[in-house]
């Protein structure tokens, strides 16, 4: 089990660095948002990224999620070059043509989601720009499956540096505001999609049109495509529904504590659902393949909330170097709701496995739409009492409300027994650290992180006074130290 663990987790670090390539921009160009876009502005720059989000879990028809499930398949039946071929092609005429209606209707359309005519453009941008990054997923898929992190790497660090780049020059020496973010970010994405296509794609295609391919992919991914559309509503409708009930200002700061909260979410959370998928495939015939998954989430849930009290314990003092703004500092007051329901959100790569495996993917409708009815109903209610929080507060009841839901059917197509007690004594635990430590009547600096970090160190050990490890894993881990130490005095004699 160790052994496995080992494996996943070098992984989740490699396709993690690469996550983080890919998704820092947002995070280092802080100080230029902070110096040259005015928080309304940087609201409606939040809007179009939520825009971006939704549509692009909507318009990929369910070929990703299919390409997943199938990547191995179609290998054994030396079919894949056919396969990827029809399916990224069709994936890119797909999306393409989905977007052409509001190329045309652009200012109409804007009119209506965005309250102004004005924005019509920034809209057609952001169309492209879901185009770009539905069509991206499938080279960095194959990537992943061949198990090439080395590769992964180089072409998100390829786009970090091109979008970087033009967003430096549209933003600073054209004063573009934040539609030189837009013009920058799909500039990034068509470069390196263009680069992936040919290093990725069509090395390993076979250039035969063959629908059964994409036939079977959208059968298998549509369903899939149904709960995303309610889970994307769920995901997205805290910043629609701020901007529909709210003002541009609080929209703005909510955006700014969502994209730092979000950090967590993109560099651990979907990290690690990236790397456990192949996992969860490859252990599926395994006999021991039920216990498998259910210590994966608890090894995660134990890893998550340590990674999440180590980001809370010390984001603020790492924000305070890059900048400032107090307009956008009043935003960080719902990070830590937010790093609460990511990580909640996390859980529902594991809890849903049942449902992958034996392709019941479209019950995963019902605890989307339950979750996104309720997030909406509760936004209307506590947005106009508590403006960003109460959007916070909806987010973290809905997840709960999500993953409860999700379990329990995935619970009734493959039986797991999950480790609640275990579970929720993390969660607890985790939760009773971090209000401790907002209460230390510490000012300075290198004392309270002092504390912080031997919070953290407690943390484990006071799990394992409550029997939360087993002994067979408290073995392992003392046989890989002893491991370690017998390395270090061999390389010092």
């Amino acid at each position: 089990m160790l052994d496995k663990l080992r494996k996943l987790g070098n992984q989740t670090f490699y396709y993690g660095l690469g996550s983080i390539l890919n998704k820092l921009l947002g995070f280092i160009l802080i100080p230029i948002y902070q110096s040259h876009i005015p928080i309304g502005n940087f609201g409606n720059l939040v809007y179009f990224e939520t825009i971006i989000v939704f549509l692009s879990a909507l318009l990929n028809f369910g070929i990703a999620p299919a390409h997943q499930r199938f990547f191995y398949i179609e290998h054994e039946k030396k079919a894949y070059g056919t396969y990827l071929f029809n399916n990224f092609f069709g994936c890119l005429l797909l999306a393409t043509i989905s977007i052409v209606p509001v190329l045309f209707f652009s200012e109409s359309i804007s009119s209506i989601i965005c309250k102004s005519s004005t924005q019509s453009v920034n809209l057609q941008i952001t169309m492209w720009i879901v185009v770009t990054e539905i069509m991206y997923v499938l080279p960095l898929q194959v990537l992943q499956y061949e198990e090439k992190p080395g590769q992964y790497l180089f072409f998100n660090a390829v786009k970090l540096i091109i979008t970087f780049t033009i967003t430096i020059v549209l933003v600073i020496n054209f004063s573009l505001g934040f539609e030189g973010v837009m013009f920058a970010r799909l500039a990034g994405g068509i470069i390196t999609l263009l680069l992936a296509t040919s290093v990725i794609i069509l090395p390993r295609c076979t250039f035969k049109i063959e629908l059964n391919g994409v036939k079977q992919a959208i059968k298998f991914g549509f369903p899939y495509v149904i709960s995303t559309l309610g889970y994307s509503l769920f995901m997205v409708s805290d910043r629609f529904m701020l901007n529909w009930l709210s003002t541009d200002e609080q929209l703005g700061k909510y955006g700014f504590g969502f994209k730092i909260a979000n950090f967590i979410n993109l560099i651990f959370v979907q990290t690690i659902g990236m790397s456990y998928f192949p996992s969860v495939m490859s252990n599926e015939s395994k006999a021991d393949n039920v216990r498998y998954y259910r210590k994966m989430l608890t090894y995660y849930c134990f890893f998550i909330v340590l990674c999440i009290l180590s980001f809370l314990f010390f984001y603020r003092d790492i924000l305070w170097i890059v900048g400032k703004n107090k307009e956008y500092w009043e935003g960080l007051k719902v990070v830590p709701l937010l790093s609460l329901s990511f990580m909640i959100m996390g859980m529902n790569y594991f809890v849903g496995v049942g449902l992958f495996l034996k392709k019941q993917t479209f019950l995963y409708v019902i605890p989307s739409f339950a979750a996104v009815v309720v997030n909406i109903l509760m936004n209307i209610w506590l947005i106009p009492l508590f403006g960003m929080m109460g959007a916070a507060y909806s987010v973290v009841v809905a997840q709960m409300i999500y993953a409860g839901l999700l379990s329990f059917l995935s619970s009734k197509h493959l039986k797991i027994d999950f480790e609640w007690g275990k579970i929720f004594t993390i969660y607890i635990l985790g939760i009773v650290f971090f209000e401790a430590s907002n209460y230390f009547p510490i000012q300075n600096f290198w004392i309270i992180s002092i504390v912080r970090l031997v919070m953290l160190m407690m943390f484990p050990l006071i799990l394992y006074k409550l029997n939360f490890f087993e002994a067979i894993e408290i073995q392992r881990v003392k046989e890989g130290f002893n491991k370690v130490l017998t390395k270090l005095k061999v390389h010092n004699q």
